[in-house]
């Protein structure tokens, strides 16, 4: 296990030698000690009704400075070296107030990244002042809906709209070629329902800094994407928050044992989903919702879902690869590449061209991560499948995890459901067909 110590904006901290710095701003009497990280949240609040208070901005930078320690702890090779011990020194306006929460954030992260995290809340000395608002309010919502640039977030924010919802949308802005999807979902949305709008938060390593590290994995965005929502349901009073995806990849059994924890993520996990409302219902004082709409539908199903509406179409405009955000690219040979091919083959929708063609090119699965990938990807299926009920929950722990969002015998269903269709692409082609 790697273990770091992090300082935020060099705050109160022992002198530990080696200590990641995180900046949000400079620091030191000339400014001498350069921003190395941006967060900037100024859409999310200029419609809003009131200004930011200062537990509010306490809680946008809290969870900022979170995602910035994800980013800086370079994580190891292996599943030894994967997981991190992190110390974390951060400044904030109310240090009472926020050490009594520390264990819920604590474990929030945790139950994300499989790391071990210790939070140490400073005052802080010199806080920056809230966002300005602007003149035009945010329209009218009943819902806050997160918008990743993926098919699931697509299809759960049309079928809102289609059930007679007003939701207001939020996107991190992230890569190039994530911003684009984004683009092209907002614009999309508004082909359905012309008065959509959607903010855009953005938390990154700032423009010719050097950063600390570079850590690519990024497992704690959850935590800052649903907490900016919670902030705008809160203020802007609708008090429902939607993080949309599929059941099969919020449960998120893993591909094999090796990749338990956060090998495999948890980014609609239903028990921590219910955690941050637990969370953001004891912050604001208000009750507030996080639901994922389509928990109960396998990813072939959501797809299949957007054709029924009549905009299937539009899932070419979609993006999934785990690494479209350095490569711009579909690779082809990853698990949410693997799941999209499926689910836009078994509803007979165009799709993006991949480029390593592990369905048909035998020569594709020559790289031993894409044999390895498909192989367990075929296993898990296999398993899925076959296995008796008390094996499956022996074999895949992970299963447990659905609830308080479904029983363990509905999420069986849903993986054997699942399965089935996965199936009836896979094995329709060589080269899957060829490695059973």
């Amino acid at each position: 296990m790697r273990k770091f110590a992090v300082v935020v904006n060099d705050c109160a901290a022992p002198p530990i030698t080696g200590i990641l710095p995180i900046r949000s701003r400079n620091t030191g009497e000339q400014g001498e000690r350069e921003r190395n990280f941006n967060l900037n949240f100024d859409e999310l609040v200029a419609g809003l009704p009131d200004r930011l208070s200062d537990l509010h901005m306490d809680w946008m930078e809290i969870l900022g400075f979170l995602f910035a320690t994800d980013l800086v702890c370079e994580r190891g090779e292996g599943d030894v070296e994967w997981a991190r011990e992190i110390e974390l020194w951060l400044p904030v306006r109310d240090p009472e107030f926020w050490e009594l929460r520390r264990p819920l954030i604590e474990r929030i992260w945790t139950d994300l990244t499989n790391d071990g995290l210790r939070m140490h809340f400073e005052q802080e000395n010199e806080p920056d002042p809230p966002p300005r608002q602007g003149r035009e309010p945010h329209p009218t919502h009943d819902c806050v809906a997160l918008v990743s640039g993926g098919q699931d977030s697509y299809v759960g924010a049309l079928d809102l709209i289609k059930d007679g919802r007003e939701p207001l949308l939020v996107s991190h802005s992230a890569s190039g070629a994530v911003n684009s999807a984004q683009n092209a979902v907002e614009a999309n949305l508004q082909e359905v329902e012309p008065s959509i709008m959607r903010l855009k938060l953005s938390a990154g390593k700032a423009r010719g800094a050097v950063a600390a590290g570079e850590e690519p994995s990024q497992r704690s965005r959850t935590l800052l994407f649903v907490g900016a929502a919670a902030l705008v349901a809160s203020l802007g009073g609708s008090r429902e928050v939607f993080l949309n995806e599929n059941g099969i990849m919020a449960i998120h059994v893993p591909l094999t044992a090796a990749r338990m924890g956060s090998l495999s993520t948890h980014t609609a996990s239903p028990p921590i989903l219910d955690r941050m409302a637990t969370l953001a219902n004891d912050v604001f004082d208000i009750p507030i919702s996080v639901e994922n709409r389509l928990v109960h539908l396998t990813k072939p199903e959501v797809v299949g879902r957007a054709v029924d509406l009549g905009f299937g179409h539009h899932m070419i405009n979609t993006v999934s690869c785990w690494q479209i955000g350095r490569t711009s690219r579909h690779c082809g040979i990853c698990s949410p590449c693997i799941m999209r091919r499926i689910s836009n083959e078994y509803n007979n929708v165009a799709d993006i061209s991949y480029d390593a063609d592990i369905f048909d090119d035998s020569a594709a699965v020559d790289e031993p991560k894409a044999r390895d990938n498909l192989t367990h990807f075929i296993s898990l299926v296999d398993d899925l499948r076959e296995l008796p009920d008390v094996e499956l929950e022996f074999e895949y722990p992970e299963l447990l995890r659905a609830a308080p969002a479904m029983t363990l015998t509905e999420a069986i269903a849903l993986h054997r459901r699942w399965a089935d269709q996965a199936a009836s692409v896979l094995f329709a082609h060589p080269v899957p067909a060829g490695l059973r």
